[in-house]
């Protein structure tokens, strides 16, 4: 009973009344993960049957690219401007400018894409080929330029963002089984997904000015050129995780078959599902971090070590029960018994609980302005990442590539916290020491 109550302790800062947006928020973006789930699954195996394996590689291809798209329209705002919203808001004169500033240089970063997309119909004899399907998916761009996510996470309020993501999923998931009937119609999927999204970054605005009251004013040149240059660190950061992200099924497309990618991707998927809720967590906890972090490191170092333990509690455990039944949850998604998917996922179960330890180390890092260091950090990893995808994915093929992910996972873990230890150990929060003291923001 006394360890029953001790790690029922462990969660109690979210019982506290000053937590419970904490839990609201993450139970919000749970549900959204749910749908989004659940969606996929009722329109997946639909849209591959319609339109056929070569058309969905190709959408998925246009996908992808537009993605790096998305990351350079985001800037790193979802962690700058969520911060500068977070700390500010009691402030409505100042959180309108910094959502001024913010939309506006989202904008700007938009017509930079379409051109960098346009001037790519002259460069890339593919492009060309399909022009048409390359600029519906580009709605898939403005979709997500348009939705203010960074607002809702830095007033905690994740609740609207939870019902129109629900929205644009029903919405794209009607689209697909009413438009999509036949093999052509292919073209017409990413436009789909795009224009739900435009509908919801509508609605999410309308929400803001109308719920909340802000006030839109044209920013200057000088106030956009300084969001960029504040949120750069960061920007790179986020550009050389997505890079790094996406280049390990591209890797192992280079040394094995299809048959071998698919193990590797029935194994990865449930990988992702994971580390959505440490995602989840991410995104939840930095606002709460920003605000403790200007009351004074003894105060967040407090919170993050209690979080710390939330994280062993839920996330080990977790890894535990993936890596025990994995051979099952392959049947379950397959209908069959493969090894060799059970395996990759037995490799690759803990990587989500690593992501999930290093979140007090990053986001202090990021709260007290150590965008830099936390850059530096994340492209040593993305290097060593692509490095030892290439040797061990040669030798093992999808088991290399999961142990290269694992790997990844652990030393950038590691060195997050031997960073702040070695460059900032007064911003160390696992030890009671002098060090640990007050220290304003």
């Amino acid at each position: 009973m006394s360890f029953l109550r001790n790690t029922l302790s462990k969660f109690s800062i979210f019982a506290k009344s000053d937590y419970k947006p904490l839990v609201s928020n993450f139970l919000s973006l749970g549900l959204i993960q749910v749908a989004n789930f659940l969606l996929s699954i009722a329109t997946f195996p639909y849209i591959v049957r319609v339109i056929g394996v070569e058309r969905f590689g190709v959408i998925t291809l246009l996908q992808t690219i537009m993605l790096y798209f998305v990351v350079l329209t985001d800037y790193g705002f979802n962690l700058s401007a969520t911060k500068d919203i977070s700390t500010n808001r009691n402030d409505k004169t100042r959180i309108s400018g910094i959502f001024s500033e913010v939309m506006t240089t989202k904008l700007v970063l938009l017509l930079l894409s379409f051109i960098i997309l346009s001037c790519s119909f002259i460069l890339v004899p593919d492009f060309r080929e399909h022009w048409t399907l390359t600029i519906f998916s580009f709605t898939i761009v403005l979709g997500q330029a348009l939705q203010p996510t960074w607002f809702y996470q830095g007033i905690e309020k994740m609740k609207y963002i939870t019902y129109i993501n629900i929205l644009n999923r029903i919405l794209y998931a009607v689209g697909i089984f009413i438009l999509i009937s036949q093999p052509q119609d292919y073209l017409f999927i990413n436009l789909i997904n795009g224009i739900s999204l435009i509908i919801g970054g509508v609605i999410s605005l309308f929400i803001v000015f109308s719920k909340f009251g802000l006030q839109y004013s044209f920013p200057s040149l000088s106030q956009i050129r300084k969001q960029l240059v504040d949120s750069w660190n960061i920007f790179f950061a986020t550009l050389t995780v997505s890079i790094s992200n996406n280049t390990n099924i591209l890797i192992l497309g280079i040394f094995a078959n299809p048959l071998v990618i698919g193990y590797y991707s029935i194994a990865e998927k449930v990988f992702q599902i994971m580390r959505t809720l440490a995602t989840i967590l991410y995104q939840v906890v930095y606002p709460r971090v920003c605000i403790l972090a200007q009351e004074s490191f003894e105060v967040l170092a407090k919170f993050l070590r209690k979080f710390f333990r939330v994280i062993l509690v839920a996330f080990l455990p977790l890894s535990f029960l993936v890596f025990a039944f994995a051979d099952y949850i392959v049947y379950l998604i397959t209908g069959e018994f493969i090894s060799e998917a059970a395996l990759i996922l037995r490799i690759i179960c803990f990587g989500p609980f690593m992501a999930a330890l290093n979140i007090p180390a990053s986001q202090t890092m990021l709260a007290y302005k150590l965008d830099k260091l936390y850059t530096v950090v994340l492209t040593i990893g993305a290097v060593i990442n692509v490095t030892l995808n290439f040797i061990l994915t040669f030798h093992f093929q999808a088991v290399g590539t999961a142990l290269s992910i694992m790997l990844t996972e652990i030393f950038i873990t590691g060195l997050l916290y031997y960073a702040l230890y070695r460059k900032y150990p007064h911003y160390t929060f696992f030890i009671n020491s002098p060090l640990m003291k007050s220290t304003k923001v």
